[in-house]
């Protein structure tokens, strides 16, 4: 097998991004996942045990693209897949927001969710060490 070619400075750049905006919709997440529990503590919360689930199922998806994150900003082979897959997830959900949300939000989660799958595509391939 040929020896890897390193990164060019606009795949290093482009890695960084994707980086920091997975890293962004970590922070995001877990802030949906704070205000839940906020709800619930004040009793705003419709089923106590849905409350519950929602918050483990967005401190799940925190703590793995946390990781994702880290392994994009590391270059690291296994983080590619999981940033692009998790982000054509929000895509549609982009698109149906603009139904249900204000159109400054939609056009936000889907130009976000657009952005890190073109970064992570364009970063190149990461070949393992």
């Amino acid at each position: 097998m040929p020896a890897a070619t390193p990164p060019s400075p606009r795949q290093l750049q482009l890695g960084r991004l994707a980086a920091a905006l997975v890293a962004l919709e970590v922070v995001i997440i877990a802030g949906f996942a704070a205000f839940y529990l906020v709800e619930l503590v004040l009793g705003e919360g419709s089923d106590p045990m849905i409350v519950l689930m929602s918050v483990v199922t967005m401190l799940v998806f925190v703590v793995g693209l946390s990781y994702v994150s880290v392994g994009l900003w590391r270059r690291h082979p296994r983080a590619q897949a999981p940033a692009i897959a998790f982000n054509f997830l929000l895509v549609p959900l982009g698109i149906a927001m603009f139904q249900f949300a204000p159109a400054w939000l939609a056009a936000a989660t889907l130009t976000g969710a657009v952005a890190t799958i073109a970064a992570a595509f364009l970063m190149g391939r990461l070949d393992p060490a």
